[in-house]
């Protein structure tokens, strides 16, 4: 629905401004200025639709997480005690999601054990962590898949991280720091 009026309102601002040039200033003025309301009301409806979504505490739909993909920013993920899945250094997307960061699970490969939707993630000289996959995300989700990606919430796992600009590095928590 709101596709048609966008597409209607844009219509509207180039047949409004055909009008203009054809010599009827006022009247393509005013479908101009009518078709830029329109499309423009559009996108508000659009963007408190989402937030409206969320405060139900309904999932994310799949056109928001691929929105956010698409604006988040790569990071260079390192670590000096892991393997990062297939270079130090590889590039992932950082989503926030709900105020926490998701990482791709691909990341930790060579400390995953999976069965079926439950995920082991085994990190050195920690407890494993068990954590069952969701279809999709929502508010509490540690691990959710997106487009067979699976996506993992760094704080539901036993790593410090420190974000400094586009590089994120991970390191295992000493145990003491997990007490």
């Amino acid at each position: 629905m709101f596709l048609a009026q966008r597409i209607a309102g844009f219509a509207a601002v180039v047949f409004g401004l055909i009008m203009m040039i054809l010599g009827l200033f006022w009247q393509g003025a005013i479908v101009a200025f009518a078709g830029f309301v329109l499309a423009s009301l559009a996108e508000l409806v659009l963007v408190q639709q989402s937030k409206y979504h969320l405060a139900l505490g309904l999932p994310y739909k799949d056109e928001q997480i691929n929105l956010m993909l698409k604006r988040s920013t790569p990071v260079k993920v390192s670590s000096g005690g892991l393997s990062i899945h297939p270079l130090d250094g590889t590039a992932y997307p950082l989503l926030q999601l709900h105020g926490d960061y998701y990482l791709r699970a691909k990341a930790f490969i060579a400390y995953i054990e999976q069965n079926e939707t439950e995920y082991r993630f085994a990190f050195p000289d920690v407890e494993p962590v068990l954590l069952a996959s969701e279809p999709r995300c929502r508010q509490g989700s540690s691990l959710f898949q997106f487009n067979d990606q699976v996506f993992v919430k760094l704080s539901a796992l036993p790593l410090a991280i420190q974000l400094e600009g586009d590089r994120l590095r991970i390191e295992v928590q000493s145990r003491s720091a997990q007490l």
